[in-house]
This record gives structure tokens, sequence and C-alpha cells, in this order.
């Protein structure tokens, strides 16, 4: 068999691919977390290196100590998806995970964009229906033409099985 050589950044690309395809197929939240949580740990090691932070891992404003705490909470769920050593008979509450996981999934899809320049469809897709659909978290941002124009498509009106088959095509005419 020939080697496939792949770098991280292709790693994080194809992670938040399939993550955002399993969000619209309404896959299992644990896998979909645990996926994302992967890429955009990879981006955030990768961003530090040239000064690109995401929204979620952001010292700024924080002290060394109140960092270090915040980072164990939001990795809380993606490191207890991947460990079994110290607790294997604990239990976590999954039902706030979607909600976690999309902000995950944008914050990421923002550090590929800052580090690659170039999004796939799939990131795109998402970031614009994020968009449209949390428009009150986006109420403090000068607005933009990306989101004037993604508010205009109406993409929080799309059904998942619409996005879906708009993933399909997409592939079919790349």
């Amino acid at each position: 068999m020939e080697p496939i050589w792949i770098n991280k950044l292709d790693v994080a690309e194809r992670q938040i691919v399939e993550a955002i395809t399993l969000f619209y197929e309404s896959r299992d939240p644990v896998v979909i977390h645990t996926i994302i949580a992967s890429a955009h740990q990879i981006l955030h090691d990768i961003g530090s290196e040239s000064g690109i932070t995401g929204a979620i891992k952001n010292p700024e404003g924080m002290t060394r100590k109140e960092f270090r705490e915040h980072v164990k909470s939001v990795n809380e769920p993606y490191n207890y998806f991947k460990h079994a050593d110290k607790d294997p008979d604990s239990k976590i509450n999954v039902a706030p995970i979607n909600e976690f996981t999309m902000d995950f999934i944008l914050d990421a899809v923002i550090m590929l964009q800052n580090i690659k320049r170039d999004l796939p469809l799939q990131a795109k897709l998402f970031w614009g229906w994020f968009v449209c659909s949390f428009p009150e978290q986006f109420e403090n941002m000068a607005d933009n033409d990306f989101i004037k124009e993604t508010r205009a498509l109406g993409l929080h009106k799309w059904s998942f099985e619409s996005i879906r088959q708009f993933f399909v095509f997409g592939e079919i005419i790349e």
C-alpha cells in the first residue's frame, strides 16, 4: 500500500467536515463533539504558533490560573469522552452538549479560515447557518457584508435535509 501523507491542518479540516456532516445528519452528539474537539485542539495548537486564537480558548482578560481553569472546564466533555483511567464508573450529562458542540464547530471554522484562508463548503455553510440561526450572538458586531448577505439567504430556514442535499450537490460539482 502506498503511503498517503497528510499534515495536521489536513486532519483538522477533515474532522471539521465530518463533524459538520454528522451534525446535519443529527447523529450521535458525543461522537460529533469528540471529533470537533480534536479538530479544535489541533487548530488551537497551530494557531498559537502564529498568534491566531479562537474564542473558546482565548486567554485574553484572564489570569494564568483563570485561563487554566477555563480550559479545563471547556475540555471536560472531550476529556471525559476519551479517558477512563481515573473515573471508569462516572457519568456526564450530555443534554447541553449539542449547543457546546455548535460553538466548538464555529470556533474551529473561524480558526481554520484565519489559518488557511480557505474553507470547505461544509464549513462555509455551517458558518452562514450559525450566523442566521443565532443572530443575538452577533448583535454587538458591526454589520459586515458576510453577516448581511448570509442573513439575506435565510439559511436558518433550511431544513437539515436540504443542507445535506446541498452538500451532496457540492461534492458532485466539485
